[in-house]
């Protein structure tokens, strides 16, 4: 069987990781010219002055973006890659996971994943990916042009919404994402699939996993992972074959 991997999202500093995973990512940081969580009236963490909590098995990053970031087309200036860079190095994290849900500035972006890469530092970019994606083109050429670089470690693929899609969204959105990514120069094995627990059934969850060993992508992440139950995540390692 081939290696995969699991990880995925909290909100919570406080929150370990399962053993069983090789990723996990704090933020999310939306707050972009201060780099906090929170809003400008009301920030909450900083990674730039919080140190990444550290654990032998799992690799640790922070997240800059998700719903709600803003503003638009950020990081907009030299200033702002050399915060995200510093805070990486400053506070130990791993890298950085870019989310665009935002409208990001996705030329900076390419500069900040070289500039990470460059300080030894990993990078990953977790895109929507459904029916926009597959039948609108949108977000297409960004993931294309981030792949030409070859400075990001990993493609994350959101095919969920607030919570699972229905099994019509599923079938017809999931796969074609993956196919589409992979055309765009992503090596397969930089593809992370990503689900959330909410409205999460062995049918759907089957499929995900299903997606990922037929296509022999990287893995599966989830999002806010410590509501994921101990049984849909002994589930998913023993899918993918992992201790």
């Amino acid at each position: 069987m081939d290696d995969y991997i699991v990880g995925g999202w909290s909100q919570n500093l406080k929150v370990v990781p399962p053993k069983s995973f090789s990723y996990a990512m704090y933020g999310m940081v939306t707050n972009f010219p201060s780099l906090t969580t929170g809003t400008a009236k009301a920030p909450g963490w900083s990674p730039a002055k919080t140190p990444a909590p550290q654990y032998p098995y799992c690799k640790v990053l922070w997240t800059y973006g998700g719903a709600g970031g803003v503003p638009d087309r950020t990081p907009s200036a030299a200033s702002e890659i050399k915060a995200i860079v510093d805070a990486s190095q400053v506070q130990n994290w791993v890298g950085v996971d870019f989310d665009n849900e935002s409208m990001m500035d996705i030329g900076n972006i390419v500069v900040t994943t070289q500039h990470l890469k460059n300080h030894g530092k990993e990078s990953s970019y977790t895109f929507l990916a459904g029916w926009d994606y597959n039948n609108n083109h949108q977000g297409v050429h960004d993931v294309k042009k981030i792949a030409e670089h070859g400075a990001a470690d990993r493609f994350i693929l959101m095919c969920y919404g607030k919570s699972m899609w229905s099994m019509d969204d599923v079938v017809a959105n999931v796969g074609p994402a993956i196919e589409k990514t992979i055309a765009q120069g992503v090596l397969p094995k930089k593809v992370i699939l990503a689900l959330t627990y909410k409205g999460l059934t062995r049918k759907n969850l089957d499929y995900f996993l299903n997606q990922v060993t037929s296509k022999q992508i990287g893995g599966l992440f989830i999002w806010e992972y410590p509501s994921l139950s101990n049984t849909d995540l002994d589930y998913i390692c023993t899918k993918l074959g992992i201790d």
